[in-house]
């Protein structure tokens, strides 16, 4: 765990910002490449990328804040503290996604061959931004003895919450998992039945992660629905897969009924 790399001056620059940074980057990097290729400008990706940034890191904190209210309800400005961690993925997601939809509507470029086109780097940012996570010794895992298990050191969350305890590096095994999503969507983009195929593939495969890898993280009670055993993650990755599979079955049948028409 390096929750702090380095100083410039007296100012921290932290693993968990650094991290967000490069995944936005990395993202930026491999969205221009991949429009490059698909005859569009890539510049649209650089003039995305400031909406998404914003709209993702806002809906990532308010989902989160949202969510432990109880924690900011007498510290309203603790929500801005975005260095003390506390972003929800599923909330970043969906803002993201919803502003480019909208972006590349605006920009008279299909929304959903936009999406496809972004869909990857969504996966690798996901992948980059959890190993800021694993540095920053936040959303780690329950206690285990198994031979990788990690033990946080004093300052993280980790530590706070299990002093001393091994436990599961479930940020690592999420990083692993975005890339495995990453690399699928790489793998089936050319057999892809029709624009959107990716965004909601995107969205199932890392829903469907997230719901087994969540059993294994260590989550305040707060995050827990009720008596169900389900965290709140895993509810909203439920309902997330439906959706995506019932948008995948509703577009497959539409095509069918219009083979005439193009993606």
């Amino acid at each position: 765990m390096r929750p702090i790399l380095f100083h410039v001056g007296s100012w921290p620059i932290r693993s968990y910002g650094v991290a967000l940074a490069v995944a936005f980057i990395a993202g930026i990097l491999l969205g221009r490449r991949r429009a490059r290729a698909a005859g569009l400008d890539p510049n649209i990706v650089i003039d995305l990328a400031f909406y998404v940034i914003i709209a993702s890191i806002a809906g990532a904190r308010a989902t989160y804040a949202a969510v432990h209210w109880d924690y900011f309800r007498d510290d309203l400005l603790g929500v801005f503290r975005l260095w003390d961690g506390g972003l929800a993925q599923y909330g970043g997601i969906a803002a993201g996604v919803v502003t480019g939809l909208l972006f590349f509507a605006r920009r008279k470029v299909s929304p959903w061959r936009g999406a496809d086109l972004l869909a990857p780097s969504v996966a690798l940012g996901v992948a980059i931004g959890r190993i800021g996570c694993f540095m920053n010794g936040c959303c780690f895992g329950k206690a285990c003895a198994l031979p990788w298990a990690v033990t946080f050191g004093p300052g993280s969350i980790a530590s706070h919450e299990l002093p001393g305890v091994a436990v599961h590096p479930t940020q690592l095994y999420e990083s692993l998992a975005a890339l495995g999503v990453f690399a699928v969507l790489l793998a089936v983009e050319r057999r892809k039945p029709f624009d959107g195929f990716l965004l909601w593939l995107l969205l199932i495969l890392l829903a469907v992660s997230r719901f087994l890898i969540d059993p294994l993280r260590h989550y305040e009670q707060v995050s827990m629905i009720g008596a169900t055993g389900l965290t709140t993650n895993q509810a909203i990755g439920i309902a997330l897969v439906a959706v995506a599979v019932a948008a995948l079955v509703v577009t497959a049948r539409r095509r069918r009924a219009r083979p005439g028409d193009s993606r």
